[in-house]
C-alpha cells in the first residue's frame, strides 16, 4: 500500500493526488480478449469504449448489440468482409472492409469522436 505524507498538504492537493492515482488505474489500455478463433478461421473482436450499444453489422446482416463498456467476438473464415457499426440510440455509424486473418483477432476499438457524427475505429490485429 502507497503512504504519504500529507502534513503539509492541504485537502486540495490530497484530491489532486488521489485523481491522478485514479486516472492512472483507469487508463490501462486491456487487450486480453481471452478468446481463440477456431481452427480455420479468425475473429473480429468488436471493443466497445463508448457510453451507448453498439449495433454490428456484417456482410449486410444484424448480428448483435455490444453493450457499452464492452466486447464481443465474431468468428469468421478468413477474408475481408464489411463490418457497419450503428450507435443504438443515437446517430453515430461507421463502416468499413476489415480484414480476418487465419488464427488472428482483428480488434475494432470503437471511441466516440469529439464533435462528430461517425466512430472514431481504430483497428488492429492480436
Amino acid at each position: 500500500m502507497l503512504a504519504f505524507r500529507t502534513k503539509h498538504c492541504g485537502w486540495g492537493a490530497r484530491l489532486a493526488l488521489g485523481m491522478i492515482l485514479a486516472l492512472g488505474l483507469c487508463a490501462c489500455d486491456c487487450d486480453d480478449w481471452n478468446h481463440t478463433p477456431p481452427a480455420g478461421m479468425g475473429s473480429i473482436i468488436v471493443d466497445n469504449r463508448t457510453a451507448d450499444g453498439v449495433n454490428v453489422y456484417l456482410n449486410g446482416y444484424y448480428t448483435n448489440r455490444v453493450s457499452d463498456f464492452d466486447n464481443a467476438a465474431f468468428d469468421l473464415a478468413p477474408a475481408i468482409h464489411r463490418v457497419v457499426l450503428d450507435e443504438s440510440h443515437g446517430i453515430r455509424a461507421w463502416r468499413g472492409d476489415v480484414d480476418v486473418l487465419e488464427g488472428k483477432l482483428t480488434v475494432l476499438e470503437v471511441n466516440s469522436g469529439f464533435y462528430s457524427s461517425d466512430y472514431d475505429v481504430r483497428i488492429y490485429f492480436d
